[in-house]
Order: C-alpha cells, then structure tokens, then sequence
C-alpha cells in the first residue's frame, strides 16, 4: 500500500506511515480475548481432589460433576470446555470407583 500522504510505499499492515507519521485509512487489528472458564477449572480441580475425598461419601465427585456441568453449559466458546469435559470425565471416573469401594465396604461389613 501507499501512503496516501508522501506517497512512499508501506507495509499492508501500517496504521501510521513510517516515513511521514501520518495515519492510513486501516484501523488496528482488533484481538479477540477468550476468557477463562472459571466454572470448568473450578470442576476439573474439584474432579482431580475428589480422586483422593471421595471417602467422604463421594461428596467431591458430585461437586466436580456439577462444577463440570455448569462450565460446559456457561462457555460460549466451545474451545474453552477443554478442562470441563475434563473434569467431567475424571468426575464420572470416581463416582464410579468410590462407589464400587463403598458397595463392597458394605456388603462385607454386611457379611461379618
């Protein structure tokens, strides 16, 4: 492109000349910022501790579920569910596990 002030060429890009410093018509580049996925993170730090708390009545696990949910629900984006599905996965994982450990704690307290 040209500088519609000197006349000297420019870079596509330019949004000032560098020869004269006056402004061209083209407007800076406008950068999309993402944002967080609070609730996703929330649910795949949740789902991650709950591997280890889910002795305590799988509380951690249907709270890293929940968390989990309600990130994939609330992004807009859908490259921002990353760690909600994530956290979902791990979260589903030790629902499972935790309740097979306490079906057979159960069922051998149960037994004796």
């Amino acid at each position: 492109m040209f500088c519609k002030n000197c006349g000297k060429e420019i870079d596509d890009k330019a949004c000032v000349c560098v020869f004269c410093g006056v402004a061209t018509e083209q407007k800076p580049a406008v950068v999309e910022v993402k944002k967080a996925n609070g609730l996703g993170i929330a649910g795949f730090v949740v789902a991650l501790v709950s591997l280890w708390l889910g002795v305590y009545f799988c509380i951690a696990s249907i709270i890293g579920l929940a968390l989990s949910i309600a990130g994939m629900v609330a992004a807009k984006n859908r490259r921002l569910n990353g760690l909600a599905v994530a956290g979902l996965v791990i979260s589903i994982f030790s629902l499972m596990i935790w309740g097979i450990v306490w079906i057979v704690m159960g069922a051998a307290i149960l037994l004796v």
